[in-house]
């Protein structure tokens, strides 16, 4: 599976979901294998949908009284992690959508959690909190096995584990420290230290599927990419102004980058969400900043785009506002079409 600037030219929406009773999306994630979508949104809701053969909506349950706020697959299609919107509760819950039971709670946290990761090896996730704490869990266990506290003044911190499970990031205001994760009692193996504006205000990171890069996006106009082995980055741009990158990925094939956007009419003083999408090119010393997208799609959205995110085993991105898209090449359909 691999993208080129034709595919990316040629993306077309090949479903639109209008499951969430008119409530964001604020959560996305793909199970391992591509074949399920999970989301979560404002009206409680956590739907499960087909990702390659119907392209259908699945399941709906709803969490009425604690709410959705972060969603990710276990390493089970059947089970899911998922976090509290809910304002007096700020616990995490491992989900059973198949008999629709809590397993597990997870509680610690004194405020929201903001960020949640979940190993790509093992038993252990990440979640990442306001109250500036990291806390390290085991799925099988109720109790945290770790907790790294941040700076009181830290900017929202994000987390995020390496291709392998054996690294971790952790954003703190201009830095980024990697922990190993079994000695991160021993402190960052490695710290960088940046000017990147995004890297106060992003709401999300994520790491290339091969570790080498970490991809920083969200809150500003700009997507930072940081090689996790030298701390070298590149910056990439709208070509417009009065666009914001709210989320951001790359694809598996570590070709492109993918964003979704919110774009601002200065006329209309209106925000729509929009699709674009960067080749990736890594060179810190000839060029820093890159803003020639190959692909740009307008008003995809009647909102700005909360997530963005490939499958990891197909030719299929999605995106999510109020209604959750499915993008194929053109000429490119899912099974049952």
């Amino acid at each position: 599976m691999s993208y080129s600037d034709q595919i990316c030219n040629n993306l077309q929406q090949v479903r639109v979901f209008k499951d969430s009773n008119g409530s964001a999306v604020t959560s996305i994630d793909f199970s391992k294998d591509g074949r399920f979508l999970v989301s979560g949104s404002n009206d409680s809701g956590l739907r499960l949908y087909d990702a390659v053969e119907t392209g259908s909506l699945m399941k709906t349950l709803y969490a009425k009284k604690l709410g959705i706020a972060h969603v990710r697959f276990t390493h089970a299609n059947s089970a899911v992690l998922c976090a509290s919107s809910n304002r007096m509760d700020h616990s995490i819950r491992y989900w059973s959508m198949h008999d629709n039971r809590y397993l597990r709670h997870y509680k610690g946290h004194r405020q929201p959690v903001i960020g949640l990761h979940v190993s790509p090896a093992g038993d252990t996730f990440l979640s990442a909190s306001a109250d500036s704490t990291v806390r390290l869990w085991d799925i099988r266990s109720d109790a945290c096995t770790g907790m790294l506290r941040l700076p009181v003044m830290s900017a929202r911190p994000n987390v995020a584990f390496d291709d392998k499970g054996l690294v971790f990031a952790v954003t703190m205001n201009s830095m980024i420290n990697l922990y190993s994760t079994t000695e991160y009692d021993k402190g960052p193996f490695s710290t960088f230290s940046t000017d990147l504006k995004c890297a106060f205000s992003a709401r999300s990171m994520k790491f290339s599927s091969d570790g080498k890069y970490l991809l920083l996006a969200g809150g500003s106009d700009t997507i930072a990419v940081v090689d996790s082995f030298t701390g070298n980055h590149v910056e990439f741009h709208p070509s417009e102004p009065f666009v914001e990158i709210t989320d951001a990925c790359m694809t598996p094939d570590c070709r492109y980058i993918v964003a979704g956007t919110s774009e601002n009419s200065r006329q209309e003083n209106v925000a729509e969400g929009g699709l674009r999408i960067w080749k990736f090119v890594f060179d810190p010393d000839n060029q820093k900043v890159l803003s020639n997208e190959v692909m740009v799609c307008k008003d995809i959205h009647q909102g700005p785009v909360n997530c963005v995110e490939c499958s990891p085993t197909h030719l299929l991105i999605a995106t999510a506002c109020k209604n959750l898209n499915y993008w194929m090449p053109a000429g490119q359909q899912l099974r049952a079409n």
